[in-house]
């Protein structure tokens, strides 16, 4: 049995002088400069990362144990809760703690924990990217420069039931109107993750750019919410709480809540990430679609709509003291044999391409062709050195317009101001 630590631990003391944005609302100095690229120091390591029941990543970290007697990794849990793992992280690395080597990140805060010198810079040299695809690999990069790799990827997809639906939608219209098919057998039509948390931000991001819109310019510096096509995005979300497309359950959602929904069997559609594909497929209890469950590219206002990419990388602390090792085990964890097993095991989606065509992981895994199609596809979310700022901006002007309160124009012009500002704490 390996140790176990919960995010807790990462508190008490360092939280007295942690100003965490997601939690306090305000924005950590960035005044500490991206530490220069030169990775040093051998040893034991600690790598700190989501909980995994499917029991991957302890294969994972045993079989790299086994070759590497001293210089063994210790797991460390964070939340499976994007805020509340990005809380944890910060207070670590404003702490200057050395207590974690390895951090699996959220794609979205790359730019925040450069900028604020608290993850190290990777040398080419370091760890061989070459057959990384390379929309996940560009979430890694800050100012032209490589601070995490991407260790597993995600593209926003629709679920369906397949016993009732012969054909996906491509279109929000096409999906209104299979709408009938959800109320005939009693059952909620649309959902997705609308829960005041960091999930609404990308279903708003990821509406929006499905419109043909934005939230930030490319340069991240900019909101560009005031335009007829960001209107369009969360008008779609809007007007869909109002006439019963989503469910009013589906304001609580998360990505949990609602992949739970679907396996109930309370869901026609379902938009969520590729990892509930492997568990909505497999029989067992609690789950009433094995065998009848469809994967396809999420719809958009007059075609297919514009996934948002997500994922998560790994980033080696500034203050860890063996680096170099740090280094070596997140080469290990992006190879081939260890990538197969992200995906076998976990249901997580690999970041190299010659996965995606691998014939025998195709015909076992059926979505994978699909799934390259998104990715291909996929809008990286906003970038931001204040992503908690940001995300917090968009979920506290959304959620108001999904509960009811106020109109999509209302909202809109909401988002634009809130995130305005919020960039304006870079």
């Amino acid at each position: 049995m390996r140790p176990r630590q919960l995010p807790g631990a990462l508190t008490g003391a360092v939280a007295a002088i942690a100003c965490v944005a997601a939690a306090a609302g305000c924005t950590p100095s960035a005044s500490t400069p991206p530490p220069a690229a030169g990775l040093s120091g051998r040893g034991p390591i600690t790598f700190m990362t989501a909980a995994d029941p499917s029991g991957g990543t302890d294969e994972l970290v045993q079989a790299w144990n086994t070759a590497h007697p001293d210089e063994k990794v210790t797991l460390l849990e964070q939340s499976s809760t994007s805020d509340q793992a990005h809380t944890a992280l910060a207070q670590n690395f404003q702490a200057r703690s050395d207590r974690v080597d390895v951090a699996r990140i959220n794609s979205v805060w790359t730019p925040e924990f450069a900028a604020r010198g608290w993850i190290a810079e990777i040398p080419a040299s370091a760890v061989d990217t070459g057959k990384i695809m390379p929309a996940p690999l560009s979430t890694g990069r800050f100012t032209g420069k490589t601070y995490a790799i991407p260790w597993f990827t995600d593209a926003g997809l629709l679920y369906y039931r397949t016993d009732l639906v012969s054909t996906p939608p491509k279109t929000w219209a096409e999906l209104k109107q299979a709408c009938a098919v959800a109320k005939a057998n009693n059952i909620g039509c649309y959902a997705g993750q609308f829960a005041k948390y960091d999930g609404l931000t990308v279903n708003v991001s990821e509406a929006v750019a499905s419109a043909g819109g934005s939230v930030v310019d490319a340069g991240g510096t900019k909101a560009t919410l005031d335009t007829p096509e960001a209107l369009d995005g969360v008008k779609f979300l809007v007007e869909s709480f109002r006439d019963g497309t989503i469910p009013k359950a589906a304001i609580t959602y998360q990505e949990e809540d609602s992949r739970k929904a679907f396996m109930n069997g309370e869901l026609l559609f379902l938009r969520n990430w590729p990892y509930v594909y492997n568990l909505a497929s497999k029989p067992g209890e609690g789950n009433k679609v094995a065998g009848k469950v469809g994967m396809a590219p999420l719809p958009g206002r007059s075609g297919a709509g514009k996934p948002a990419l997500g994922g998560w990388n790994l980033a080696i602390s500034s203050y860890s003291k063996h680096q170099e090792t740090a280094a070596d085990f997140v080469e290990f964890l992006v190879a081939p044999q260890q990538q197969r097993v992200l995906l076998t095991k976990l249901g997580l989606s690999p970041v190299l391409a010659e996965l995606y065509k691998d014939a025998e992981l195709v015909k076992q895994y059926p979505y994978l062709e699909g799934l390259a199609k998104a990715l291909d596809t996929a809008v990286p979310l906003p970038q931001s050195t204040n992503w908690a700022g940001l995300s917090l901006a968009v979920q506290e002007s959304a959620y108001a317009a999904l509960q009811g309160s106020g109109t999509a124009e209302d909202a809109v012009a909401k988002l634009q101001t809130a995130v305005t500002e919020a960039l304006a704490r870079q």
